[in-house]
């Protein structure tokens, strides 16, 4: 606790001196002029687009959304994105993101366009980067399999960082304070661009204890993050060299819910002592080659992941009479995950009214899992006990190859038509093993993807859209070779025999946007083939291809500013229904709540004194929800939950580079639990955070 309070100290008074002498230079400054700015994306069609011309459903969070908002947990930037769920799985510190009801395991994280991989998780890719060093997120809501593979069935998270400066040397600091975990995190960093070379060094440090709840502190909800980032670029007129490394390290604790524990189980223990990843990446770019070849870019990367996780368990059987079993399990898996990717894309226009983009991905996945289960078995007859220690060890990999391309085509003015193809060749195999419950063997498949979208843009400030793209999702190590024994007293078994997930999706949409009102409204219907998901079997649970998943909805963002007093209101929220069909039957309990958003009212004031005075009060809600469990009946239920919250602000500078925010969230103190997480949901309580740009 010292510690966390020297750190927060010397950030804090800092910063506020900072703030102090800056408010005092720039009273007499003028309103700082507004400057309008395309706002372009890059991730939808894989390279630059206005929002307004893109087929796909896609949000974005800016740098302004990214500074005004007081969390240390990058996955807390996404929350209110209409179609967008986040889970927890007991563990607070490794949040991961659900886009339309699917899981982590089919939502691709890129961070500057390059993957994120990870082939045994349950769930997909935490997402593990300081929000202080993103400059804005993309995300691609619905597959985006042609243009981005396996595991963007469900939709695509491009988290794209901050690079040089506007100036030789810059400097940021920023320290914020949650009360609900008495959480504080420090940022610096170092930036600046200079005759066309540009650079950029930050580092990041979150402490955080056990969350309060309306219930009281969750037991073993803490966790402690630290991060570093480097990149160095060079920038000619029509070419851009860059080179990034960024290590991520992390210790997460995992919260047992008091359910979890019941007959035979007298205790259950998980932790996650370290999830830690290095990453170096390098990338080139050429523009405006040719009249014919508008762009090429490389990127090469190299990723390596390691996790430690611990489950330790105690079993006591006692049937009738004087036998009896008292059974202690302590297992410890250490993963060692190397990946190594490359992406070569060329931009052309080969006609008039034409713009076509070619591609080659590849990924390379070598797994060295290593998994040790120390297990202490005492019995009342025969009297005695008896110790087991076994250490398994297994090697895997997975090689992806895939060619893609996509093309717009500006039939008829103003309306664009975009098709795509994606081939996809896949290897996998468990190489190496000594677990007898396995068997070394390979896996392979190949695959052709789809999609076809339109877009009528003949109205001003007005697009309509349509987009028809399939999806397909190769099952990872994890789920073929592997399996798991982490997560619950039983096993997840794994299935050699699964099929790749396919699936095709349809969505309409119309954007608005004429800087007073906004309107993005998408209606969407999937069906899916396939459908991974875990059985119960004897001895547990194993991975298998369920018949069918099938998804329908709407999401919403509208606001409109009311310029005289300066107040916009804005609502956003999703309805999904969800229903999925097994052999042992269907259910539309998946869940997933059919309402949930976000609506409230924001103020923001341009001053002489202040570049901007902002306020946000808002209102967070979801209805009920059940799930069922096909292969046993039981349904799970989950109450409907609204809160009240405020987020005040004030940015000072001509350029804002000094900004101060306050959340007060869950004002009401509301008792609740999200459907999608496992974990209450925190106290009423406040988040500071303080932030200076030199």
């Amino acid at each position: 606790m010292m510690k966390k309070a020297r750190v927060l100290l010397s950030v804090f008074v800092s910063l506020i001196f900072a703030i102090y002498t800056a408010s005092a230079v720039f009273a007499q400054d003028k309103k700082m002029e507004e400057i309008e700015i395309e706002k372009v994306v890059v991730t939808a069609t894989r390279t630059e687009k206005d929002i307004m011309d893109v087929p796909t459903s896609m949000s974005v969070v800016d740098e302004k959304d990214i500074d005004r908002t007081g969390t240390n947990s990058t996955p807390e930037l996404l929350r209110d994105i209409p179609g967008v769920f986040l889970f927890d799985n007991a563990a607070a510190g490794a949040k991961r993101v659900m886009i339309r009801g699917e899981s982590g395991s089919r939502v691709l994280i890129l961070i500057d366009g390059q993957k994120i991989s990870e082939q045994k998780s349950m769930d997909g890719a935490p997402i593990f980067i300081a929000p202080e060093d993103i400059e804005r997120i993309e995300v691609v809501k619905g597959p985006a399999s042609v243009l981005y593979g396996s595991e963007a069935i469900g939709g695509v998270v491009n988290i794209i960082t901050k690079k040089g400066g506007d100036k030789p040397v810059g400097l940021t600091l920023s320290g914020t304070y949650d009360s609900s975990t008495d959480g504080v995190a420090g940022y610096a960093s170092v930036f600046g661009t200079f005759k066309g070379f540009s650079y950029r060094l930050s580092g990041n440090y979150s402490d955080n204890d056990d969350r309060k709840t309306p219930k009281g502190k969750l037991d073993n909800s803490a966790y402690e993050f630290k991060d570093g980032n480097l990149f160095l670029g060079y920038d000619w007129e029509n070419i851009s060299i860059g080179a990034n490394y960024q290590r991520y390290e992390s210790e997460i604790e995992v919260h047992t819910p008091a359910d979890t524990i019941s007959p035979p189980l007298t205790a259950f223990e998980l932790d996650l002592p370290e999830w830690d990843r290095e990453k170096y990446g390098v990338f080139f770019e050429a523009r405006d080659i040719s009249d014919f070849l508008v762009k090429t870019r490389a990127d090469i990367y190299y990723q390596t992941t390691y996790k430690e996780f611990q489950n330790n368990m105690d079993l006591f059987i006692d049937p009738p009479g004087p036998q009896w079993i008292d059974t202690k399990l302590r297992i410890t898996t250490k993963n060692d995950q190397d990946a190594y990717g490359g992406t070569l894309q060329l931009d052309w226009i080969p006609f008039e009214k034409h713009y076509l983009i070619t591609g080659l991905d590849v990924v390379l996945d070598y797994l060295d899992a290593d998994q040790r289960q120390f297990d202490t078995t005492t019995t009342a007859i025969p009297p005695g006990t008896t110790v087991t220690d076994d250490l398994f060890n297994d090697e895997a990999n997975m090689k992806t190859y895939a060619l893609y391309a996509q093309d717009e085509w500006n039939f008829i003015n103003d309306f664009v038509l975009t098709a795509g193809l994606r081939h996809t060749w896949v290897d996998s195999e468990l190489e190496e093993t000594n677990d007898p419950s396995l068997t070394e063997g390979s896996s392979d498949d190949t695959n052709l993807t789809g999609s076809l979208g339109l877009v009528y843009s003949g109205i001003d400030n007005l697009a309509l859209r349509t987009l028809y793209s399939q999806g397909y999702r190769y099952p990872n190590l994890l789920q073929l070779f592997i399996g798991t024994v982490h997560g619950s007293s039983d096993p997840t078994f794994a299935n050699p025999d699964l099929d790749p997930e396919t699936s095709d999706n349809f969505e309409v949409g119309v954007r608005f946007d004429n800087k007073d009102f906004l309107l993005d409204l998408a209606g969407f219907y999937s069906s899916a083939d396939d459908y991974i998901t875990t059985v119960a079997v004897t001895g547990g649970r194993q991975f298998d291809n369920v018949n069918e998943a099938t998804t329908y909805g709407v999401e919403m963002l509208a606001q409109y500013t009311f310029e005289s007093v300066e107040i916009t209101p804005y609502i956003n929220g999703t309805w999904i229904q969800r229903k999925f069909k097994t052999d042992a039957g269907s259910t539309r309990d998946t869940g997933l709540p059919d309402l949930n958003g976000r609506f409230g009212l924001r103020y923001e004031k341009n001053l002489e004194i202040v570049s901007a005075l902002w306020g946000d009060l808002f209102v967070r809600a979801a209805n009920d929800a059940d799930e069922e469990d096909l292969s046993d009946g039981t349904v799970e239920h989950f109450d409907e939950w609204g809160t009240l919250n405020l987020a005040l602000g004030v940015d000072l500078g001509k350029r804002s580079q000094y900004k101060l925010s306050l959340e007060l969230n869950n004002l009401l103190d509301k008792e609740y639990t999200p459907a999608t997480e496992t974990l209450m949901a925190a106290e009423r309580h406040v988040v500071v955070k303080l932030s200076a740009t030199f």
